[in-house]
């Protein structure tokens, strides 16, 4: 798959994973699920219901969506971030304020974030944009 290169492509992405998540039918929304507990770097989003958590392997490829990401077997953060970072400026970083604020963002959907991202790897965030 094709990464993003351009605002309008993250956002449709983003907005495709925040109706996976705000319409809550399976089984989009397990998948959306899953995505935010394993992911590693985030681009963070102000909304009006809060901030959102969004993963970069999945919303820096074109026009994603569940179908595409899981037949994707060659999806890969080393794809992705470059990409994000051709797109915000500037690469993901530890940050213990938002690292809290995901915390926040999984209890409110119902379970307990881990201590680290997939394979241990501590999470790092894009600045809310």
């Amino acid at each position: 798959m094709k990464v993003i290169e351009t605002v309008k492509e993250l956002k449709t992405n983003l907005n495709t994973l925040d109706s996976y998540i705000n319409n809550k039918i399976d089984p989009t929304y397990e998948f959306a699920i899953s995505l935010i507990k394993k992911g590693v770097c985030f681009v963070v989003q102000d909304t009006s219901e809060g901030l959102r958590f969004y993963p970069s392997r999945f919303i820096g490829y074109k026009n994603n969506n569940m179908d595409k990401h899981l037949n994707n077997f060659e999806k890969d953060g080393k794809e992705t971030n470059p990409a994000l970072y051709n797109i915000l400026g500037h690469r993901p970083k530890s940050n213990s304020v938002m690292d809290k604020a995901y915390r926040e963002y999984c209890e409110s959907l119902g379970f307990t974030a881990s201590n680290k991202g997939a394979f241990g790897v501590e999470r790092k965030y894009w600045e809310i944009i």
